[in-house]
């Protein structure tokens, strides 16, 4: 291999380093085997990661394909891509792009009989003032907002793991530019869905990332943070792809005797269980 092509690899090795996509904590790298490279990540979050990878080859070739997801397992490390190997002899090089998200994009099928919990305590009553696209905010999305005063607790609608907490956040305000202070929990389920409560109060997280949730466990103090017009909860359960989200339609148990239902706007529900 020639020099010039040797100082090219150090350098994308240096970029695969620093490149962590934002805030997930992904990350993609190469390391040289005979006549090529292994092609690796590390995953430090608790839910899989979605990899879109397209390299431009030269004299190489690629074990697993080209312009393609690859799904990275939670918590792993030196997971294999793929190997790119030299096709002939002489010079080889490779160069990479890479787009990611949480998630398994793969997957498509999910539980769609899971019946949730109302994402609050035994006996309690809210008003549920936006449902599925809702004319204010939920225009094309399936997500719910739940009217009720600061420091209410919050329950998990679903048991999964925690993978993103947000809880700094204090401005609010009612421009959309202001969702980029969002505070919120994000809860990944077996099925690959995720569950997300935002607008919770600064500092009113109760579980960190890492945690394992059971249904029905308080997990937070509800708020009035980021892109909100007054106090309440917006939860939502969705698919995650690469580069876009994909709203569900979820049942909710209302009490122990009738059948799971889907919400309604304007309508008010309290929880008659444990």
């Amino acid at each position: 291999m020639t020099k010039r092509i040797s100082i090219k690899i150090i350098l994308l090795l240096f970029l695969f380093t620093l490149n962590l996509h934002g805030q997930i904590k992904l990350k993609t790298y190469s390391e040289k085997i005979e006549k090529g490279f292994k092609f690796l990540a590390d995953n430090e979050e608790y839910c899989p990661v979605s990899v879109k990878v397209d390299f431009e080859l030269n004299n190489m070739s690629s074990s697993r394909g080209n312009h393609k997801i690859f799904v990275i397992p939670a918590r792993a490390r030196n997971y294999l891509i793929t190997k790119l190997k030299s096709k002939f002899s002489g010079s080889y090089s490779f160069s990479s792009t890479t787009r990611f998200n949480y998630g398994n994009s793969l997957k498509d099928r999910y539980d769609q009989n899971y019946v949730y919990n109302l994402p609050y305590k035994n006996k309690s009553t809210f008003i549920l003032y936006q449902g599925y696209h809702g004319t204010r905010t939920h225009q094309n999305k399936n997500a719910l907002d739940f009217s009720m005063p600061i420091g209410t607790p919050i329950h998990a609608a679903r048991e999964g793991v925690v993978v993103k907490v947000i809880e700094k956040n204090t401005i609010t305000c009612y421009q959309k530019e202001c969702a980029k202070y969002n505070n919120s929990i994000l809860i990944y389920h077996s099925d690959s869905t995720f569950s997300n409560y935002l607008h919770i109060d600064t500092n009113g997280a109760i579980v960190e990332v890492g945690d394992t949730v059971a249904k029905g466990q308080r997990i937070a103090k509800s708020g009035n943070i980021g892109w909100s017009s007054g106090p309440h909860l917006h939860f939502e359960v969705f698919q995650q792809k690469i580069g876009k989200r994909i709203t569900l339609k979820t049942k909710f148990k209302i009490n122990e005797v009738s059948e799971a239902i889907y919400l309604k706007e304007k309508q008010k529900y309290t929880r008659n269980y444990n």
